[in-house]
């Protein structure tokens, strides 16, 4: 782990002593920020952006092109003429990679950028598609807003919860359409869910779960190869760091960033958010957390800060509680299930597919009902077509900003839970963090000190 991502108890000071210490310190200072308004573009007013009419084409501007971000330029080029898109530039820090993107797309060296802001200084772009190392969501998100940008963001949201703040306070100040790359809140099953759970047909809602787990048959989930044509030559390795601490040029590092703390969360950012999201679309009434709690462990996989298993709980103020969990070690999960006090929820799991069965004491007056739609699960093409869809009409997407930072305080409070050990409550209306006793817990920063796991 990065040394300030990490330090150790002075000798003679429990770890649990040194935690309390650390978090103490800085308590009053980190809540306030959170309560700040965004720092980026403080300076000027955010540019209001073109006014897209329904047939207006709509043009997009791509920054991180790697293998996330190449994929979005690949179905958008297969969708453009459905989705009267116009394809413009890309920027990278990689050079060989934006090369292959500005290569694929017929662009010229004036379309492909080496830094995000000089790609949104270009009026004709419309709207930008998010797909950098995670802790750039933010500044890149909150600049695209600020330029009057629509924004299209891979989850996670953000890195940490103070900047998921700034970009949905952005967002609301801008008026911009905002989506969360989490495709499968397009999945019809989860809005015929949200139908029936809001017209009262499971009652009260009282507890779900989800997973999302999977084996890597070489025990190094996230560990990619090496480019050997890559140096510091072709690829701008400070600015690939932004916030994360200034280390030396390392390769392992920027192809597998996923595998360490500086640049993400692992399984939390990265897998979860593909089953929580939708399952609080689902709930049809998103909340922020009253209460959360996570656990995680690596003791198979040891090649890297992250977690091989996780497992994370959230109770929210209606009464709900969620169970997720995630592992790279070893595929066997958990059904995915909303229950409420008159019945219970099925999700398929490769299909578009959600049943109801009552629960036996209510099957005298309840009866059984099975929906199913013949649509992929977890379709890209379709959340980001709803995405050109809301630009144009104004409408709300699928996986809106009002969803992404109440999933996003759940995932930065587990990250918080597992990492310091401890069970964290959240207040919706001050942003405050704070243990079942009452003492103020400040949210992770780039500049936090975290005990080393052991």
């Amino acid at each position: 782990m990065n040394q300030s991502q990490s330090s150790s108890p002075p000798a003679g000071e429990s770890r649990r002593s040194f935690i309390r210490k650390t978090a103490g310190v800085a308590a009053t200072v980190a809540t306030a920020n959170l309560l700040k308004t965004p720092v980026y573009g403080q300076s000027q007013a955010p540019s209001a952006g073109r006014v897209i009419g329904a047939n207006d084409r709509i043009v997009v501007g791509y920054v991180g092109v790697g293998s996330q971000g190449t994929a979005h330029l690949k179905f958008q080029k297969a969708h453009a003429q459905e989705n009267n898109i116009a394809q413009a530039a890309v920027c990278d820090v990689y050079q060989k990679r934006l090369q292959a993107a500005k290569g694929f797309l017929g662009l010229t060296d004036g379309a492909a950028y080496g830094d995000h802001r000089k790609l949104l200084d270009r009026q004709d772009i419309d709207a930008v598609l998010i797909a950098t190392v995670d802790d750039w969501h933010a500044q890149v998100s909150i600049d695209a807003l600020d330029a009057g940008k629509h924004v299209y963001c891979e989850k996670p949201m953000t890195r940490y919860l103070g900047e998921a703040f700034q970009v949905y306070d952005a967002v609301k100040r801008t008026g911009k359409v905002y989506v969360v790359g989490s495709q499968g809140c397009a999945d019809p099953k989860y809005h015929k869910a949200a139908e029936w759970i809001n017209a009262g047909k499971l009652g009260p809602l009282v507890w779900g779960q989800g997973s999302y787990c999977r084996n890597n048959p070489k025990n190094s989930e996230w560990t990619y190869p090496v480019d050997p044509d890559a140096n510091e030559s072709n690829l701008d390795w400070n600015r690939w760091l932004g916030n994360a601490p200034k280390i030396p040029f390392n390769p392992e590092h920027y192809f597998s960033w996923h595998k360490y703390y500086a640049y993400n969360s692992g399984i939390i950012g990265n897998l979860l958010p593909h089953r929580f999201y939708p399952l609080m679309v689902s709930t049809g009434n998103p909340e922020f957390p009253r209460r959360v709690a996570c656990t995680g462990t690596r003791q198979v996989s040891t090649d890297r800060d992250i977690t091989d298993t996780t497992h994370l709980l959230a109770e929210f103020p209606s009464g709900l509680t969620l169970l997720v969990a995630g592992s790279t070690v070893n595929e066997q999960g958990l059904p995915d299930l909303l229950r409420g006090r008159k019945g219970t929820l099925y999700f398929a799991t490769s299909q578009n597919k959600v049943e109801f069965k009552p629960e036996r004491i209510f099957a005298d007056e309840l009866d059984g009902e099975e929906f199913h739609d013949a649509q992929p699960v977890d379709d890209i093409p379709r959340l980001e077509k709803n995405w050109f869809d809301c630009i144009r009409t104004g409408g709300r997407p699928f996986a809106h900003i009002d969803l992404a930072i109440r999933g996003q305080t759940v995932l930065c409070l587990a990250e918080m839970s597992e990492r310091l050990s401890l069970t964290l409550l959240f207040d919706e209306k001050t942003r405050k963090i704070t243990t079942g006793d009452g003492r103020v817990v400040p949210p992770l920063t780039y500049d936090s000190m975290v005990p080393a796991r052991t």
